[in-house]
C-alpha cells in the first residue's frame, strides 16, 4: 500500500468520524492498521501497526489536523469568542523557538496579538477584540483551522 492510498483511506476515515459523530474508527488492510479517535481537544491521529508502514504513515498525519474536531458550543467557557477569519495554518508564536503571544490565564488588551493563521504562505496576526483574561485556547501550534473557527477565548 502506496503514501497516497495511506492518506486517501485516513481521509476518509476522519470524514465518516465527523459526519457520523463516532468517537474511533478503525481500520485494516493487509499490513496496515488505521486507528482514528476523536478526543477534543487532542487532534485525530491515525495508527500504523506494521512497521513497515510507519515511515509511511507519517506524512499521512498531516491532513489529520483539518479533521481535528471543533469543540461543540456547549462546551465551550463563558467569553468572547475570537474566530479564525480564514482558513489556514495556526500558530501561536513568531517562530517555532519563540514564546507564544498568550497563555491561558494571561491578560490581554484590545488590540494585542493573539495568534497568526497562515493562509498561502502569509502570515496574518489575528488581535485581541477587548480586554480581558484568555480562558481557553482550542489550536495547537501546526493545526489547521476553518473559517469562523472558534480558536481563542476571552473572558
Amino acid at each position: 500500500m502506496d503514501i497516497k492510498e495511506l492518506k486517501d483511506i485516513a481521509v476518509e476515515l476522519m470524514d465518516a468520524l465527523k459526519t457520523r459523530g463516532l468517537g474511533e474508527v478503525e481500520i485494516e488492510a493487509d499490513d496496515v492498521k488505521i486507528k482514528i479517535k476523536s478526543a477534543p481537544p487532542a487532534p485525530v491521529v491515525p495508527v500504523a501497526a506494521a512497521p513497515a508502514a510507519a515511515p509511511a504513515a507519517a506524512p499521512a498525519a498531516a491532513p489529520t489536523a483539518e479533521a481535528a474536531p471543533a469543540a461543540s458550543v456547549d462546551d465551550l467557557p463563558a467569553g468572547t469568542p475570537v474566530k479564525s477569519p480564514l482558513v489556514g495554518t495556526f500558530y501561536s508564536s513568531p517562530a517555532p523557538d519563540a514564546p507564544p503571544f498568550v497563555l491561558v490565564g494571561q491578560k490581554v488588551k484590545e488590540g494585542d496579538t493573539l495568534f497568526i493563521i497562515e493562509a498561502m504562505k502569509t502570515m496574518n496576526e489575528i488581535k485581541a477584540p477587548c480586554d480581558g483574561t484568555v480562558v481557553r485556547i482550542l489550536a495547537q501550534p501546526g493545526d489547521m483551522v476553518e473559517y469562523n473557527q472558534t480558536v481563542v477565548i476571552i473572558e
